[in-house]
């Protein structure tokens, strides 16, 4: 066995780069994990779908499937979504289930987790099980981190019908 060089105690001993989009949805900032992204897209035509909850706003068709759209914004916050020209939709990593997708107010980039501070005090705002984690940034502004696979679990989040 070779002993630890410096450059691999540096590697073990730094945190791990990880990429994360940064999104907003009204007033708060949001970060997702890269990973759990599978596509970025404008906002498409929505086909209302009656007798569902506010917060399910209806189905999109993107090349020929079909996506249940959800604003993330309303389900958690009570709040819905203002959409403009800089709204888009994401769709969820075909690993956590096909068919979801996600609206987003704005999309402010792929960041890279390491540029936030995890805070130890979650306060009021962490309701949901998705929300994993508060995080401030170098300015000082608060992010909160979503889990989409602890998210598509929900029970209330499955069942988007009245």
């Amino acid at each position: 066995m070779s002993p630890v060089t410096p450059i691999n105690k540096q590697m073990q001993e730094a945190p791990s780069s990880i990429p994360v989009l940064g999104i907003t949805i009204n007033e708060n900032r949001w970060l997702i994990p890269m990973n759990d992204i599978g596509e970025i897209l404008p906002v498409p035509k929505i086909a209302p779908v009656f007798l569902t909850y506010p917060w399910f706003l209806g189905v999109i068709n993107v090349r020929g499937n079909i996506y249940g759209l959800s604003d993330l914004g309303h389900y958690l916050d009570k709040q819905p979504t203002r959409i403009s020209a800089k709204t888009r939709i994401f769709l969820l990593a075909s690993r956590l289930g096909k068919g979801y997708a996600i609206l987003a107010e704005n999309i402010l980039g792929i960041r890279d987790l390491t540029e936030f501070t995890r805070q130890t005090e979650t306060g009021h705002e962490n309701k949901s099980p998705a929300i994993t984690g508060m995080y401030n940034d170098r300015q000082n502004k608060r992010w909160r981190m979503l889990s989409l696979p602890t998210l598509v679990q929900l029970p209330s989040f499955l069942q988007a019908s009245r």
